[in-house]
């Protein structure tokens, strides 16, 4: 098929990756300027991030259409005692 798209699990040296994703998850009100792209640097977004796939419960899938990563979709089990959900929570 010309038009398939492809899922599968991302690999490691694909895991940069999910800062752009996340970076174009962020909602943008119509009016509104959007953020620099650094702010997927500040704590509170990078619990999304960083070491992902040391974890046990990160999973991430991509969608590939002509060879190119065009989606992503992943999760990180978080849970009430981690230091990161309390930061998350605080926003």
């Amino acid at each position: 098929m010309k038009n398939a798209i492809e899922i599968r699990c991302i690999r490691e040296n694909e895991l940069g990756l999910l800062k752009d994703f996340l970076y174009e998850a962020i909602f943008i009100p119509e009016g509104v300027e959007p953020p620099s792209r650094d702010i997927v640097e500040k704590p509170e977004l990078r619990v999304y991030t960083d070491g992902f796939g040391t974890k046990s419960g990160d999973n991430c899938l991509v969608a590939i259409h002509d060879g190119k990563i065009v989606g992503a979709v992943w999760t990180r089990i978080m849970n009430e005692n981690d230091e990161e959900f309390i930061m998350v929570c605080e926003l």
